[in-house]
């Protein structure tokens, strides 16, 4: 009975989300024991009277260490369903399991071939926070480079959503428990380079959205002021909102978020406008 309940209760944030499907994407039995971790959850669209034909894939954050699954992972799959996407969560593999570059970008582009072969949709975006941010932001730059096999595929994404991201692993402004997450603790300096993404913005890059926070606690805003400097100077198609109060963690959740500057939370009103004007879809 004891273990029934622990199971009820395990999956209780997961009612009512319309949950269809979750998707074990390296297979039952993976190569790579690790592998069996990685889990797809998707949630489709109920509604009919706005639904985009769009996908989004979700990373929740937590410094490449751990994952923020309700509020950064299934709260923010439900919010983008009842306004008309079809939303994916994305459990890729962590640094607490011994997982570094590039287990985690082969789980995203896992992720995306996953829903280009079995769906219909007419754009696919990826959406991260903080760490998940990052996850997001290498997905949008490296989509030429195939982590996962030696196939031809499309892995470039139409959108890309990063909520006060990791951007640098440069050690003036970088999160070091992500970068130690992700890197180890012994990397080159051209690891560290190619995962600083504030560098590589020479691609033919899908547009993003990114916000910050000044007074976050946790990753330094300026990681998003530097990428945005960047992709200006790039002449690349994005949207950067930088807000005063809001700190870290907030998902879309505004009672996380301490003083009565709630402002942030609600970032994704701003990029549903975005995305309306950015791709006409009326």
């Amino acid at each position: 009975m004891r273990f029934f309940l622990l199971i009820f209760l395990f999956c209780l944030p997961l009612l009512g989300y319309g949950q269809q499907k979750q998707v074990k994407l390296w297979g039952d039995k993976p190569l790579d024991f690790r592998q069996k971790q990685v889990v797809l959850y998707y949630f489709p669209c109920q509604k009919s009277d706005n639904k985009k034909n769009t996908a989004v894939i979700f990373c929740p954050g937590g410094s490449y260490c751990y994952l923020a699954k309700e509020n950064e992972g299934f709260a923010p799959a439900k919010l983008f369903c009842e306004h008309g996407f079809d939303s994916f969560v994305l459990f890729y593999r962590r640094g607490i399991k011994g997982n570094r570059y590039p287990s985690q970008i082969q789980d995203l582009q896992k992720a995306i071939i996953y829903v280009r072969d079995n769906y219909d949709f007419d754009k696919i975006g990826v959406c991260g926070f903080s760490a998940g941010g990052h996850l997001s932001g290498t997905s949008a730059i490296y989509y030429d480079k195939n982590f996962v096999d030696s196939k031809s595929r499309n892995l470039k994404t139409d959108f890309n959503i990063m909520i006060y991201p990791v951007v640098t692993m440069q050690d003036d402004y970088v999160h070091k428990k992500s970068r130690r997450n992700l890197l180890g603790q012994y990397y080159n300096s051209q690891l560290k380079d190619s995962m600083s993404l504030e560098r590589h913005l020479d691609r033919n890059l899908p547009p993003l959205f990114v916000i910050a926070c000044k007074d976050d606690p946790i990753v330094d805003y300026r990681n998003s002021v530097r990428f945005a400097d960047s992709l200006k100077n790039a002449d690349k198609v994005y949207k950067f909102q930088l807000y005063e109060h809001g700190g870290h963690g907030f998902g879309v959740n505004p009672s996380l978020i301490k003083g009565s500057d709630k402002q942030a939370a609600l970032w994704y009103e701003d990029f549903f406008d975005w995305f309306d004007f950015l791709f006409k879809s009326f």
